[in-house]
């Protein structure tokens, strides 16, 4: 687990972590159906409620990773990891997910109030490409979360 000072900081940042996995991966997972119901059983009110939800949750997990995990990644030493490699390309990731977050928002909405911007391909893609690649994310961050220096 990533080192930190004072043990009972440590158990705080961890249940925050797990917390904010967990709620990425459940939103990756209300993605998932949306994108399996398209086009005939879409859920308009889950649509809604997910894409009031998904910036919210972005933005917290990246407060969370900008102010507490980046900085105290920092602070170890991983011997096979070039550790300023690693956060740069975790920070465009932040970019990216916070502009498609957005867009999805915005589709999402559109299903949502039943005048689709986008057909149901397109928006199937959409919704997969976002989720996995934000699963993928939360996986490599649990990997160095809980990688011993």
């Amino acid at each position: 687990m990533v080192a930190l000072e004072k043990k009972e900081e440590s158990v705080d940042m961890k249940e925050m972590f797990i917390h904010i996995c967990d709620e990425r991966l459940s939103i990756c997972d209300a993605l998932e159906e949306i994108a399996d119901s398209l086009p005939k059983r879409v859920d308009r009110q889950v649509c809604v409620h997910t894409a009031r939800v998904l910036p919210q949750i972005i933005k917290k997990a990246h407060h969370f990773e900008t102010e507490i995990f980046f900085p105290n990644l920092e602070k170890t030493k991983f011997i096979s990891l070039d550790l300023d490699a690693t956060l740069e390309r975790l920070k465009n990731e932040q970019v990216a997910d916070e502009y498609s977050g957005e867009e999805l928002g915005d589709v999402l909405m559109s299903y949502g109030i039943g005048e689709p911007i986008l057909g149901a391909e397109a928006t199937g893609y959409m919704l997969r490409g976002f989720f996995e690649k934000l699963r993928r994310h939360v996986a490599f961050e649990k990997e160095l979360f809980f990688k011993k220096p």
